[in-house]
């Protein structure tokens, strides 16, 4: 899909909260960072908090459906952990996490960036 400057490393390493959450507005949802307030995004010429994607599963549903947009197959299941995993012709981004919207929002960085 795209690159940027996060690595792969950064990505996993992202603990369920305010950095993942802005981090998946912009890069997955497409806001764009406010310039007023540092870890906001703009919606038109509102600035707000990006929804809670890493740790409310009905936005990271939104986060699932973005994916089903892009024409990507989804798959969100659980065994011992939460797993998804997202699959572009042919090309499969999976992760596992301690809750379904870690997974989803880590899942589909890892698509949306191409790592």
């Amino acid at each position: 899909m795209t690159q940027t400057a996060l690595t792969r490393e950064q990505v996993l390493m992202a603990k369920p909260g305010d950095h993942l959450d802005l981090l998946v507005a912009i890069n997955v949802m497409g806001f764009e960072p406010s310039n007023q307030r540092s870890g906001w995004v703009r919606i038109g010429a509102l600035a707000t908090y990006p929804k809670r994607y890493s740790t409310d599963i009905s936005a990271a549903w939104e986060v699932l459906n973005k994916m089903i947009y892009f024409g990507m197959e989804v798959n969100v299941g659980f065994y011992e952990k939460w797993d998804c995993a997202l699959d572009y012709n042919g090309t499969n981004w999976c992760e596992q996490a301690e809750t379904a919207p870690e997974a989803i929002c880590k899942a589909a960085l890892l698509a949306v960036l191409d790592l």
